[in-house]
This record gives structure tokens, C-alpha cells and sequence, in this order.
């Protein structure tokens, strides 16, 4: 009853705010998406309470900030193409009633991802943005995380609710927020903020340990790799890196090693492994008979039947999934978004560090960076390509390719006009003529 009542003030709260302010009302939709506060409580007291505060800060956005933060499509094409491209698979589904309503939830991920990237147009911002996030999952990480020690690992842990109340979404979700907490930790000046967001980060590699998911298991070893990679000190995390996996493999929990085990002989054994496959030949099946737009978003379940004589069952691979529902165009197009970004952010990652003043944003691209590598390694062995937490990384990653392209140009205007300004009279005059 009073969580219910908390509950119901925290989204008043949110949604006046975000009528006065939309940046602060969308940091506000963040926290309630991906920190599900509202999972806290009873069912009996839930309503679709994000509708509200997105809503609200919609309407506060065209009415007070569209001005000073305009709507833009450079950085956002790739999604913007890709949204199209959904109606367009939705429209010509087998069963179209089945694809509508999966299209709008993509439809309500993209337009608050759009938001998204029309407000993150400054360093402080995006700063937001990501301690928002960090936070969200963190807190997750760190509840979890406790009461995965204090019960032993006894049973397989499940997320707060959403999509992240299945175990391999759950491990997806906290092996995402491992990078940003990580790496916002690093250049933060306050020791209590460090070492909490390195606890929270812990706390979430246990989770996703206590989820027991073989997914799970290949992401948190992806968020390993990019720690060790961008850091200074490879070779002592290296060596601590293969201590915590052979201390895992050792005296790890009982029931996460014995699913880890099965990874090897999977294919031959083990029958989630070997349904998947079944499913995966499936959407080849589907994809060579509809190689343009696929059977429709949401379709392949209903549609399989036709395509094998297996149990139905879901593909559990985002590549397949999309090539079987969206065909060839729409998994290519899904690809570029993110691959894109991540080559974008590399780059710019190299260049922003080259110059004191962009060090900030360089460390902003690394966590994007990882972030992104991070997802797409285990959606090879699960489908969440309609994870919303992505999008919303897609979009930031958009406007601060933006704001470090911007600092970038700044700084060479300064540094010319810097050089002009230190050139004797005469090689002036004769560069003039």
C-alpha cells in the first residue's frame, strides 16, 4: 500500500516536472524505464505510468524546447530508415492485426529515442543521460547482486518486470550498464561516487551470474574484454580477469555451472540448444521465401508451423529474427545502425583525446562504444532487437557524435586563428594576396 502510494506521488512529481522542464521529465522516463521503480510494488497498483511522463514531456518539448533543441535527422537516418522499413514489413505481414501492435512498441521506443537525441546537445547533458542510466541498472545490479549473496545463488534470478523480467534480458540489461558505471567511475573526483558505481558494477556481474544465462555468461566475458582493452592496466586486469573466471569455474554457484557446462556439447545435447537450431532453419526457411519484407513483425511464431514441422518456439537470435520477420533489407538495415555507431564513436574516441578539452567526451564515446559491443553479443543467442535501452544508446550516441564533431571544429578554428595570430607581418600580408 505505501510503495503504491510512493509509487503514484514519484510519477505526479515526474510528470509536472517534465511539463516545466522536458530534460528533466525525460531523465525522469529513463529512471522509470530501465530502473522499474513501479515493479516494486503490487500489481494492483500499477497503470501504464511511462505513457504519462512521455506524454508529458512530449508536450513540453514542442511547446517550451523545441526552439533552442530542434529536431534534427543527421546521426538518426540509419533509425529513422529502419522505423519506415518496420511499417512497411507491418503493412504487408501474413497477419498484419498480429504485426501493428509490435510495431508500436517499437514506435513508442523510437519517438522517445528521437526525443532523446534532440535533447542530448551538450556535455552536461549527455553527462545526465548516462549517470541516469548507470544509475538505473546499477541499483539493480546492487539489489540483486545482495540478495544473490545472502541466499548462495539458491535459485535462478529473474528481473524487476518489462523487458527485463526474463533471466537472458535481465543479464543483457545489467551487462550494459557494467560499461557505463565502470567507466563513469573512472573520471568522476568523488571517491564515493567511484567506488559506488564500481560496487554497482559488481553487484551486476553477479546477477548475471545468479541469472545462470549461457548469454549472459558470453556478454559479462564481452564487458570483460572492453574494460581490459581500453584500460591502463591491461596486464594486471588480464591476469585478474582469467583469476575471477577459474575461481568462477571452481567455487562459482552450483546451478550456473552445471548450464555453463553444456555450452560445448549444446548443439547435440541440450534441448534449448537444440530447439534453437531448429528455429534458426526455421527463419531460413522464411527468409528465402520472403528475402524483401520478411512474414511481419511479431509473425514468426504464428507462421512457423508452415516452414517446419518442430515445435513452435522462438528464434532466440536477433540476426535471424529480423532476416524471418523484416527479410534481408530490414536486418542489414538494423546492422548498419550499430555497427555505424560503433565505428563512429571509435573514431571520434581517437580524435576528442587528442585534445584536453574533449577528454570528457572522449571517455562519453568509449561507453557508448561499449555499450553497443556489449549488446550485440549475446543477441546472437537471444532476440531482443526491440531492447528499448539500445535505441536509447543509438540516439546518444547521435547527438554526441554531433557535440564532439562541433568541439572538434571549435578547436581547430582556435588553434588557426592561434597560428595566424603568431605569424610575422609579412607572411601574412603575402598569404592575404
Amino acid at each position: 500500500m505505501l510503495r503504491g502510494i510512493l509509487l503514484y506521488v514519484l510519477v505526479v512529481v515526474a510528470v509536472i516536472t517534465a511539463l516545466i522542464n522536458p530534460f528533466n521529465g525525460l531523465l525522469f522516463y529513463l529512471w522509470f524505464s530501465f530502473g522499474r521503480p513501479g515493479d516494486f510494488v503490487w500489481p494492483d497498483f500499477l497503470f501504464d505510468y511511462e505513457v504519462w511522463i512521455a506524454g508529458a514531456t512530449l508536450l513540453s518539448y514542442f511547446l517550451n524546447e523545441m526552439a533552442r533543441s530542434p529536431l534534427r535527422v543527421k546521426g538518426m537516418l540509419p533509425m529513422l530508415v529502419l522505423w519506415f522499413w518496420f511499417a512497411v514489413t507491418s503493412v504487408t505481414a501474413q497477419m498484419p492485426l498480429i504485426a501493428f501492435p509490435k510495431l508500436w512498441e517499437y514506435s513508442r521506443g523510437f519517438i522517445m529515442a528521437y526525443l532523446t537525441f534532440a535533447l542530448a546537445n551538450s556535455e552536461k547533458r549527455i553527462r545526465a543521460i548516462l549517470y541516469v542510466l548507470g544509475i538505473s541498472l546499477g541499483f539493480l545490479g546492487a539489489k540483486g547482486g545482495y540478495d544473490a549473496v545472502t541466499t548462495g545463488f539458491a535459485n535462478s534470478m529473474k528481473g524487476p518486470g518489462g523487458m527485463m523480467q526474463e533471466q537472458n534480458e535481465y543479464a543483457l540489461a545489467l551487462n550494459m550498464g557494467i560499461p557505463i558505471l565502470v567507466w563513469l567511475a573512472k573520471d568522476d573526483p568523488r571517491w564515493w561516487v567511484r567506488w559506488g558505481f564500481r560496487g554497482m558494477a559488481a553487484g551486476c556481474a553477479l546477477v548475471v551470474i545468479g541469472t545462470r544465462s549461457r548469454s549472459g555468461l558470453l556478454g559479462l566475458l564481452m564487458a570483460g574484454i572492453l574494460l581490459t582493452i581500453f584500460s591502463q592496466h591491461k596486464l594486471l586486469l588480464s591476469v585478474g580477469g582469467i583469476v575471477c573466471l577459474a575461481g568462477l569455474l571452481l567455487f562459482g554457484p552450483q546451478g550456473a555451472i552445471e548450464r555453463y557446462k553444456t555450452i560445448p556439447t549444446a548443439a547435440e545435447a541440450d534441448p534449448s540448444a537444440i530447439g534453437r537450431l531448429q528455429a534458426w532453419k526455421a527463419a531460413i526457411r522464411m527468409t528465402k521465401a520472403h528475402p524483401i519484407r520478411g512474414v511481419g513483425l511479431r509473425n514468426f511464431m504464428y507462421v512457423f508451423p508452415q516452414y517446419s514441422s518442430d515445435p513452435p518456439r522462438v528464434t532466440h537470435n536477433a540476426i535471424f529474427d529480423l532476416l524471418s520477420e523484416t527479410g534481408i533489407p530490414g536486418c542489414l538495415m538494423f546492422l548498419v545502425m550499430i555497427t555505424s555507431a560503433i565505428g563512429e564513436m571509435f573514431f571520434l574516441r581517437l580524435k576528442a583525446l587528442a585534445h584536453p578539452e574533449t577528454k570528457q567526451l572522449a571517455t562519453f564515446c568509449q561507453i557508448v562504444l561499449g555499450v553497443l559491443a556489449v549488446y550485440l553479443v549475446p543477441n546472437m543467442f537471444i532476440n531482443r532487437q526491440d531492447f528499448d535501452l539500445m535505441y536509447q544508446i543509438v540516439a546518444v550516441e547521435a547527438g554526441l557524435a554531433i557535440l564532439v564533431q562541433q568541439r572538434l571544429a571549435t578547436h581547430r578554428e582556435e588553434a588557426s586563428v592561434m597560428i595566424e595570430a603568431q605569424m610575422p607581418l609579412w607572411l601574412r600580408a603575402e598569404q592575404e594576396q
